[in-house]
């Protein structure tokens, strides 16, 4: 590639170079003969000039006036400045033309033109003599013979020298013309015949290369990424060709990682389809827990509502009904329509959280306060179940920005799960403490707890687990609504449960973590 390169510059700078020498030499030439030309005309304005002042002369002899004097005067500054514009014209041609023959021969014809110039002002020195003599007209018929008979022959020769140097000029023209051409062509030949012999030598060998390259571009594109080229010699293009071997390398390995990012893309959508399906399991699940639950709940109304009707109207049936009969009776009623009313409310509570139309009331209040709320309320429950309950607030500085209302009922489902779940003679605890800048409570029971299978469950909606068909296990929803509301105040909710294989009891823990407010939020704005 550099060879040709370089003897392609070569040939330009050479074809260059004589076509610089040839129309140097042709400007030359022109220069020359447009100078013998302009010097021709400057003679023959010379020639005219003088012609106008001889004629000037003679009518101011015949009719001699204040006119005809200045047009005398007239025609001798023109004349004057003839002879000065053909000096000029001759300094500048002695200037321009660097060959010694040319400067001799114009510094000869400007030693004609000074004499010619002589002439004149001998010729007007005469003329206004003979002007002022009595007989004008005569003197000055004879001053112009005279100068006529001395003047013609030396500027016809002048003239005559320069049409010589014209015509010797063209024809030197037409011969560089001929030479030119004649050069041209033996040098046109010549490129030709030295571009035949290296497209022999180094183009074929080019040309048939960069056709390998393109044929295995095509097989490339057409998948063949195993296609790779000859490399032969060392110059630019082997270099090249190199580096399209490495590029069909490259090509290979980033096809090969392309497969295996698709197998591994078809193993993820295989992956996702599995979890979807078994998305759909846990929804029918759900559906079926839904299902079970409408059958659940409307035995729980009924039930209580069929207590409750039965026992008023055993009641009502004597006409004075005993005090005994009536006490008890309020008390079954009474029984019957607070657990009518937990599930009512339940119901409802989980209806809104669903719905999403309950908007939380924050406030910030001390969590001593919310804990001895929770147990003041669920101590009859509590001493139902013969089990102690127990409270520890953290201490009488440690508050939280919450919605009182919701966490009071949160607390109260967690208590009555683990009153539920803990046979007589237990304890259930109630503890808050401060870890970093999170509030955490616990509500730890020594109940029965919950088999590690079922765990991952707990906090789904309607799930009941393996005890969900004894009587008193309630709803399944008391969780959800727990985590629903732990959620909704930026917390979380975890819950630890186990059970002994030697029949031992481990209990249940729930552990609820709430974000602390801001520090500059005091324990006066709390109070």
């Amino acid at each position: 590639m550099a060879l040709l390169l370089s003897v392609a510059v070569l040939v330009t700078a050479a074809s260059t170079l004589v076509l610089v020498v040839a129309l140097g030499a042709a400007s030359n030439q022109l220069d020359r003969l447009v100078s013998a030309q302009n010097r021709l005309e400057l003679l023959s304005a010379i020639s005219g000039r003088i012609g106008d002042y001889a004629l000037m002369a003679l009518q101011t002899a015949q009719q001699p006036s204040t006119r005809t004097h200045e047009a005398l005067a007239m025609a001798r500054r023109g004349t004057r400045d003839s002879f000065a514009r053909f000096e000029a014209a001759l300094a500048e041609d002695v200037r321009r033309f660097q060959d010694e023959k040319q400067r001799t021969l114009m510094a000869a014809r400007s030693r004609t033109v000074a004499r010619l110039k002589a002439q004149f002002e001998v010729l007007d020195r005469q003329v206004e003599n003979a002007l002022a003599s009595p007989d004008a007209s005569t003197g000055v018929r004879v001053v112009l013979d005279v100068f006529a008979a001395g003047f013609g022959s030396p500027l016809t020769q002048a003239m005559e020298e320069e049409r010589t140097t014209a015509h010797a000029t063209q024809g030197e023209v037409q011969l560089l013309r001929d030479r030119t051409l004649h050069w041209g062509l033996i040098g046109l030949a010549l490129t030709g015949l030295l571009a035949v012999a290296l497209y022999n030598l180094l183009g074929r060998s080019l040309v048939n290369r960069v056709a390998d390259v393109s044929a295995a571009a095509a097989a490339i594109a057409r998948g063949r990424s195993d296609t790779r080229v000859n490399v032969t010699g060392h110059d630019e293009l082997s270099l090249a060709m190199a580096r399209f071997n490495r590029m069909a390398v490259h090509l290979a390995r980033r096809e090969a990682r392309l497969v295996a990012a698709q197998k591994q893309l078809q193993q993820i959508v295989d992956d996702r389809t599995a979890e979807l399906r078994a998305a759909n399991t846990r929804l029918e699940n759900v559906d079926m827990a839904r299902r079970r639950f409408f059958t659940d709940v409307s035995h729980e109304l009924r039930t209580p509502l069929t207590v409750i009707l039965g026992e008023v109207e055993i009641t009502l049936r004597p006409q004075r009904p005993r005090e005994e009969d009536l006490r008890a009776a309020l008390l079954v009623i009474q029984s019957r329509a607070r657990r009518l009313h937990r599930r009512v409310e339940d119901l409802l509570r989980i209806a809104r959280s669903e719905s999403g139309q309950i908007e939380l009331d924050r406030s910030l209040f001390l969590v001593s306060d919310l804990l001895t709320e929770v147990c003041e309320g669920m101590a009859p429950v509590a001493r139902a179940g013969g089990l102690l309950l127990e409270a520890d607030g953290g201490g009488e500085s440690l508050a939280v920005d919450a919605d009182r209302e919701w966490l009071r009922q949160t607390f109260d489902g967690l208590v009555a799960n683990a009153v539920r779940h803990s046979p007589p003679g237990e304890s259930v605890r109630l503890t808050a403490r401060r870890e970093a800048d999170e509030l955490v409570i616990e509500v730890r029971d020594h109940g029965t707890g919950i088999p590690p299978d079922e765990l991952p469950h707990v906090f789904e909606r309607f799930w009941r687990g393996s005890a969900g068909t004894r009587e008193g296990t309630g709803f399944g929803i008391g969780l959800a609504l727990a985590k629903w509301i732990v959620d909704r105040h930026g917390g979380r909710i975890a819950l630890e449960s186990s059970t002994g294989d030697d029949g031992r009891r481990r209990g249940t823990c729930v552990t609820v973590r709430l974000p602390l407010p801001v520090p500059d939020i005091t324990l006066e704005a709390a109070q």
